[in-house]
């Protein structure tokens, strides 16, 4: 049985870590973020999604189809939400250890809620789904500035943080300037073979521990 690849294999090391992983549509970001989350829970560490993609409710749904165990993860507070999606139509049904922040572009809450839950675990990861949408409810700077404090709190904090951006979604100069915040930097790709079919690859553009550089097929 092929091992899964995974972010945590690409690298010696993820603490302390702002990670930025960047592709085109459709080449497994998606994927490859819910396996970074398995792998926290998995690991012991505590996860923390910000989500602009898609409610709380619905990724629980999604995680509770890929983890076993994830109503201990849940009980035991393990796994936390800061939903920034529901604001359009408040659920019905509410979804355990969840924050929902009423208005899109309300950087301070968002932060102040990141900060609270940081302080409350020793090892934490923290995704963002879809950062590139954070990036179109705010300014641009203002978001620089705002990443730039999750960063400093996670270095700060033997943490790490996981950003998923669509490529081309964003100023070259802001993009550039994430890169110059980002510890690591993840790329991923689709190559299309006519009789082969489509390969999802990804790659470790950067990073300030070993890495493995070379495209690798997502398996």
């Amino acid at each position: 049985m092929s091992v899964k690849t995974r972010i945590d294999i690409l690298t010696r090391s993820i603490d302390s870590s702002l990670i930025l992983m960047t592709g085109e549509s459709g080449t497994s970001k998606r994927e490859m973020m819910y396996r970074f989350i398995e792998d926290g829970l998995n690991n012991g560490d505590s996860v923390l999604l910000v989500l602009y993609a898609n409610s709380a409710l619905d990724t629980l749904n999604i995680l509770k189809k890929r983890i076993d165990n994830i109503d201990e993860h849940i009980e035991k507070g393990r796994l936390n939400f800061i939903d920034v999606f529901s604001f359009r139509a408040l659920p019905k049904e509410k979804t355990p250890n969840t924050t929902i922040i009423e208005k899109a572009n309300d950087l301070l809450s968002i932060s102040v809620s990141i900060n609270e839950r940081s302080q409350q675990s020793s090892k934490l990861r923290i995704v963002f789904d879809q950062f590139s949408l954070l990036m179109l409810y705010n300014d641009p700077m203002q978001v620089i500035n705002f990443i730039q404090t999750v960063a400093a709190r996670i270095r700060l904090r033997n943490q790490c943080a996981l950003l998923v951006l669509d490529k081309g979604v964003m100023d070259e100069k802001i993009e550039r300037s994430l890169h110059s915040i980002a510890d690591m930097m993840v790329e991923t790709r689709r190559e299309d073979d006519i009789e082969k079919g489509p390969t999802q690859l990804i790659r470790v553009k950067f990073a300030k521990y070993e890495y493995e550089p070379r495209w690798v097929k997502i398996v």
